[in-house]
């Protein structure tokens, strides 16, 4: 094949949406066989001249011919909007030729053709023969099984393709497309249609284009206009409205309900289109539109250029528009062909206008060419009917001539755009996720919103963009010139929005003529600037498809320009990390992303801890897997108090492990607190023996290399099993050794990258074990100690658990109206600060403060939420117990003996199942009391009773004593 590179130097290793076609010529082997080799070549040379032809007639390039098979490819050189429609005129004129025996021999080989479109990588090849262009991607190989459906002397066209064009097809479904994952087609694959025919420049009636399956959303003000213009048509009052908006914003939608609205009005339409195909051609939109006036004039007279007292001249003009003759007057001049069109379809309009109220839609504006705008303009000045036109802002002038000063079709409010997605999915509603989501990223485009509410219902409308969206986008950015195309992928890897100061280093950096790239990126309305500094695309989507266009060598690149850029700037780690990632630098990202998650540990912004772990997670997978495993195990330690804030500690107990057991070599210091980590991750997960094992493994440690920050965290792990274990003495005795160590001002700090202070947890916990033990005097000391370093040092975890711990005294002495009143803040904060690891004792210990009050409603509501959320399966540990056993005393204040009993089980079962023993003992008597509420036998609680004797765990005494005094 002959090199094929010329004018493509500054496209080449791009992505690209386009149409791809194939043509397989279909029994030329048993042909062939009959002839003699060089008549054979002459044959197929002169099948395959004649599919080049057709391709090159319609500005296609030939980008590969193997035996007697051709593909090409539509859209790449020139870039043009409608290459669908140019790949279907093609394969409808290869096919018709091939029929007609244009290649000399009857009957004909017979040719094959399947078209589809869809983005491709435009690259270069080189062989031994040269260099070419060839293009590779999904969307080939999709052109390639669309073709194999194609019967001989037919065009096979994919739903895809056929969605991008406006003209009427004749089509008829001749199969599906494998699914995905699938060997053979069936109802889950894309249709294929046979293209019969395309009626395009020829039919007597041009249809508006804008999809009227849903209504008009949040054009009120547009829509009233129209209809006051059509309704005053009938009365002679013409009037012409102009309507500029972007690709995809509803302007052909408006010209449609006008049609609708004329026809309820008895107002006739004609529709003039522009088409970029048709741009440079004379008059190349008029054609269709004058037959139409024609045709609606035959019930009134039989030769409408005679009516019309049309001159000889004006009336060959008419009926060379009629006849689809192009050549009509060929001796004059342009200038005089045009005022003679000009006369004559005035003519033609008046007497319409006198048999009927007339209506002319001109859609496209920018497409429109030049002779046809002239006689547009004379039909204004000349003729009483209406006129509405729409286009891009590229043709705002030609609007501004034609009907005054068009409106500027904006994008849709929110509420809005919720009712169209409401209503495109009505019989199916979404979530709310869903919309939120579609909503964000169509950002009020008519179109985008349409086709993002249509394919959501598979869940495919958030993965790429729709084929219609997706088209019209690249249309803009394939007409960029090679300057302003890298400057546009520099800002597409920079974000929707940037600072004016990033695009003008950044066009320094990648642009030869820099100011030049900038102008034209906004003169092509892919950029604009949103405030002084900053600079935004015109539309998210303009950027999400400016970022599509790159292949992924290309787009490393671009995020190693961008960090350049931002590494002196004032950019956040996060930002820096991500650019660094996307540029294949890891170890350059996870150093930025540890320091992102350190500024968000000191904010205490536990959402962005975990997002930034999770990030760093999917990095590390980057690297060989020692470098990896080190790398999740630092974040993992790094993010463990912020995890366990939100019931997801667990998440990190792989890595934490690989540190305790020396798996990883992270120094004795971290591995010591990595064991008490273990012995922390143990405890929440109900394996306190198994927490109590790594705990004496981490003490061991500080006897050989002794710290006050990991011993300070030894005892707090330590008291919390050592209660849990049911030695509550041994966890007092902790806390108060702990509270020793911290004082001299270090009662407030904060060890490690926690963002509790160690001090405030421990006095808070330590007070609810003093309030079971009886001690109130300390109880209330230490809470009152946890309570001023919480409001002092803001720290709202900290504060939560100093309230949790308020309120439970107040609980168990009784003072019921107070200890709800802080239970109830406390439960607000925990679920606004998603601190679910204390969901459950919240719940459950506001729950049974409601069932004291009496209000046994609410009660229910807060305990159905909860188990509805889920953190209690997460959570094992004594607050899970009470909410339990606030389920259980909402079932016995109901009167339901089953259920009360069932879930008073279910409490003692998870306190032995967790290894709870202190909450084991809680629970037995709380299943004692249920029995006890509904006449059923409580049997021997001596044992019982001794045991919580010697623990003196006075609220449980109490509640003994009052089964035994009622059981005689």
């Amino acid at each position: 094949m002959a090199d094929n590179l010329h004018g493509f130097a500054g496209e080449l290793d791009s992505i690209r949406f386009a149409t791809i076609l194939f043509a397989d010529i279909v029994g030329s082997t048993r042909l062939l066989r009959a002839l003699d080799p060089e008549d054979a070549r002459d044959l197929i040379d002169a099948s395959i001249k004649l599919i080049q032809n057709a391709i090159h007639d319609f500005q296609g390039l030939v980008v590969r011919v193997q035996g007697d098979g051709v593909m090409a490819v539509f859209g790449i050189h020139p870039a043009a909007q409608d290459h669908a429609l140019r790949a279907a005129l093609a394969a409808r004129q290869i096919v018709d030729r091939m029929k007609g025996g244009s290649i000399g021999i009857l009957p004909s080989l017979q040719v094959r053709i399947g078209i589809h479109a869809g983005p491709i990588l435009l690259r270069r090849q080189d062989h031994d023969f040269g260099s070419i262009v060839d293009v590779v991607g999904h969307a080939a190989h999709v052109a390639g099984q669309v073709e194999q459906l194609a019967s001989p002397g037919s065009v096979a066209i994919s739903a895809t393709t056929a969605s991008l064009i406006a003209e009427n097809c004749d089509l008829r479904q001749t199969g599906r497309l494998p699914s995905d994952g699938h060997d053979s087609a069936d109802d889950g694959g894309e249709a294929v249609f046979e293209l019969a025919a395309i009626n395009f420049a020829g039919s007597d009636h041009v249809p508006v284009k804008g999809n009227a399956t849903y209504p008009v959303i949040g054009r009120d003000k547009d829509l009233e206009q129209v209809r006051a213009m059509i309704a005053a048509l009938p009365a002679g009052k013409p009037a012409a409205i102009g309507f500029i908006g972007d690709a995809g914003m509803g302007k052909s939608r408006l010209l449609l309900e006008a049609s609708r609205l004329a026809a309820g009005y008895g107002v006739t339409f004609v529709v003039i289109r522009g088409n970029p195909l048709m741009a440079a051609v004379p008059f190349g939109c008029l054609s269709p539109a004058v037959r139409h006036v024609v045709e609606l004039l035959r019930p009134f007279c039989a030769d409408p250029a005679q009516a019309a007292g049309l001159p000889a001249e004006q009336a060959e003009c008419l009926n060379g528009f009629a006849g689809g003759i192009g050549a009509w007057l060929p001796g004059l001049s342009p200038g005089d062909r045009s005022r003679i069109a000009t006369q004559a379809i005035v003519g033609l309009l008046r007497l319409a206008v006198e048999n009927m109220p007339l209506l002319l839609l001109v859609d496209d504006m920018h497409y429109i060419d030049r002779e046809t705008r002239s006689i547009l303009t004379g039909i204004r000045q000349s003729a009483a009917l209406g006129i509405i036109a729409a286009g891009r802002p590229e043709a705002t002038l030609r609007l501004t001539t034609l009907c005054g000063k068009p409106s500027q079709l904006k994008a849709l409010p929110s509420d809005a755009a919720r009712t169209l997605i409401s209503l495109i999915n009505r019989a199916a509603p979404l979530e709310d996720g869903t919309i939120e989501k579609i909503l964000a990223r169509a950002d009020g485009l008519p179109l985008a919103l349409q086709e993002f509410a249509v394919t959501a219902q598979s869940d495919q409308g958030t993965v790429r963009l729709p084929a219609r969206l997706e088209n019209l986008l690249a249309e803009r950015l394939a007409a960029l010139d090679e300057d302003a195309s890298r400057l546009c992928q520099l800002c597409s890897a920079l974000g929707p929005s940037f600072q004016a100061s990033h695009l003008a280093k950044g066009a320094a950096l990648v642009c030869r003529n820099p100011a030049a790239a900038t102008i034209r990126l906004v003169e092509s309305r892919v950029i604009e600037t949103a405030q002084a500094d900053v600079v935004r695309f015109t539309h998210q989507l303009v950027q999400e498809a400016a970022y599509a266009t790159m292949t992924r060598r290309r787009r490393k690149t671009m995020h190693l320009r961008v960090l350049e850029l931002l590494e002196g700037d004032a950019a956040t780690h996060a930002e820096l990390a991500t650019h660094a990632e996307k540029a294949g630098l890891p170890e350059r990202a996870l150093d930025h992303q540890w320091n992102a998650s350190i500024e968000a540990l000191g904010l205490a912004a536990i959402s962005s801890v975990l997002a930034l772990y999770r990030r760093a997670r999917d990095i590390a997978a980057w690297l060989d897997p020692p470098a990896s495993q080190f790398q999740r195990a630092r974040f993992a330690l790094l993010a463990l108090d912020t995890l366990q804030q939100l019931s997801l500690e667990q998440e990190v107990r792989q890595d934490i492990e690989a540190v305790a057991n020396g798996q990883i070599d992270m120094g004795p210091g971290i591995r010591t607190v990595a064991r008490i980590n273990m012995a922390l991750l143990d405890w929440i997960d109900g394996s306190p023996v198994r927490g109590t094992e790594w705990l004496a493994q981490a003490q061991a440690d500080l006897d050989n290399h002794d710290s006050l920050p990991r011993r300070t965290f030894a005892d707090v792990v330590g008291a919390y099993i050592a209660f849990s274990r049911a030695r509550p003495e041994e966890a007092v005795a902790r806390i108060e050794l702990l509270g020793a160590r911290l004082q001299d001002g270090l009662d407030g700090a904060t060890f490690g990258a926690v963002v509790v202070i160690p001090h405030i947890l421990a006095r808070a916990f330590g007070a609810w074990y003093l309030v079971d033990l009886d001690d109130l005097p300390r109880a209330r000391r230490w809470i009152a100690e946890s309570a001023r370093l919480s409001r002092r040092y803001h720290h709202d975890y900290s504060r939560l658990l100093s309230h949790l711990a308020h309120g439970y005294l107040h609980y168990r002495g009784g003072h019921i109206p107070k200890a709800l009143g802080i239970m109830r803040r406390a439960l607000a904060e925990c679920l606004n600060r998603r601190f679910f690891g204390f969901e459950p004792v919240c719940v459950g210990w506001t729950a049974l403060c409601l069932i004291d009050a009496g209000l046994l409603d609410e009660a229910e509501v807060i305990l159905n939420a909860s188990l509805e959320r889920g953190s209690y399966l997460k959570v094992r540990t004594a607050g899970t117990y009470y909410l339990h056993e606030a389920r259980a005393r909402l079932a016995m204040a109901r009167g339901n003996a089953a259920q009360a009993t069932a879930i008073a089980a279910q409490a003692l079962n998870h306190c032995r199942d967790c290894g709870e023993i202190m909450h084991e003992l809680h629970a037995r008597v709380l299943c004692a009391e249920v029995r006890a509420a509904f006449a059923q036998p409580v049997g021997d609680l001596s044992d019982l009773q001794a045991r919580v004797t010697e623990l003196g765990i006075a609220p449980l005494l109490k509640r003994l004593n009052a089964l035994t005094k009622d059981a005689r």
